[in-house]
């Protein structure tokens, strides 16, 4: 499986995102860490709804990357995340790990549930993550492709794959990801 350089920079600079303890690998222990940050920045409690299906979106996720590790450690290096990463953003299956990730965030950030994140949403959720408001100002417009003031479910996938697949290797779908 070949990869465009771009794309599989765009995973490693995912990767240093997720090497949250600096140990030079990707565990479920990173991925729990991010899980906690949503949470703890939306302010929820760890058994609400929406705390629950944004876990359990990531453990999925977690799980489809853990399949491709070889050293069966629960460890993924720099070039075996990649490599992960590609793989699963590829999978054209029915239940798609990273689009379903897409879709947890999307509810995530859809606080008043009206199918569609506003400006506001997305700025607690940018809030969350550490970034400049400036810029997730400018992620959001980027996002919202239709002009209409509001990201839809489609647009927020979209910019996840888009992330995943596109050219532009500062795609503002990284943020869906975590990537600020």
């Amino acid at each position: 499986m070949s990869t465009n350089p771009r794309i599989a920079a765009r995973f490693s600079d995912l990767f240093d995102v997720l090497d949250t303890d600096g140990d030079k690998s990707v565990t479920w222990d990173d991925y729990q860490r991010l899980v906690d940050r949503y949470v703890s920045g939306y302010g929820l409690e760890a058994q609400a709804p929406r705390a629950l299906a944004i876990r359990e979106a990531y453990e999925v996720m977690w799980r489809k990357l853990a399949g491709h590790e070889e050293a069966g450690d629960g460890r993924l290096d720099r070039e075996a995340f990649v490599a992960a990463m590609q793989a699963a953003s590829e999978d054209r299956s029915r239940s798609n790990a990273a689009e379903a990730v897409a879709e947890a965030v999307f509810d995530l950030l859809d606080a008043d549930e009206d199918g569609r994140i506003s400006e506001e949403e997305f700025l607690v959720y940018a809030k969350a993550l550490g970034a400049e408001e400036s810029g997730a100002r400018k992620r959001f417009a980027h996002v919202d492709t239709d002009g209409d003031a509001f990201v839809s479910r489609e647009e927020f996938v979209l910019s996840a794959r888009l992330y995943l697949f596109g050219d532009d290797i500062d795609s503002p779908g990284g943020f869906v990801f975590g990537v600020v």
